[in-house]
């Protein structure tokens, strides 16, 4: 394995385990799971990141992860009763997204024309499938410690 790699996974399992743990503390309302997933989906498009850079192609280099955060983002808040300053983060998040998004497909296509748009769109549906695909984690999610209880609130 190159060296880059091992030092990024050095870095990163540490911290993707630690954000494990703090999902735990429900103080923090489930967004160390969504930083947990947000850092999976920048590991997971770490070769296509740098494929398209390598290829000269930095405007979309980014564009499968942002997509797929898109997608992670919205997961996490279906169904979610939050506080007004985590609404309020992850509302910020998603407009960087959606304006570094709309950025990389105007430039593309202003670049290349049809040819830049299909590569847009090819390289987004990967991101979104990615997102969907990790966005599983809400979904299956660690379980809270303590027991079962059948009695009502």
């Amino acid at each position: 394995m190159p060296r880059s790699l091992l030092i990024k996974l050095a870095i990163s399992l540490p911290l993707l385990a630690a954000l494990l743990l703090l999902d735990q503390v429900p103080a923090l309302e489930g967004l160390p799971l969504l930083a947990l997933a947000l850092g999976l989906g920048l590991l997971i498009m770490e070769a296509p990141r740098v494929r398209l850079r390598a290829r000269g192609r930095a405007n979309l280099a980014m564009l499968p992860f942002m997509a797929a955060a898109l997608v992670l983002l919205l997961a996490f808040c279906k169904g979610r009763q939050m506080s007004q300053a985590a609404l309020f983060v992850i509302t910020i998040g998603m407009v960087f997204d959606i304006l570094m998004v709309a950025l990389a497909a105007i430039g593309e296509v202003t670049k290349r024309g049809a040819r830049g748009l299909v590569d847009f769109l090819g390289l987004a549906c990967a991101g979104l499938a990615a997102g969907c695909a990790l966005s599983l984690i809400f979904l299956v999610g660690p379980g809270r410690p303590g027991g079962v209880s059948l009695a009502g609130p």
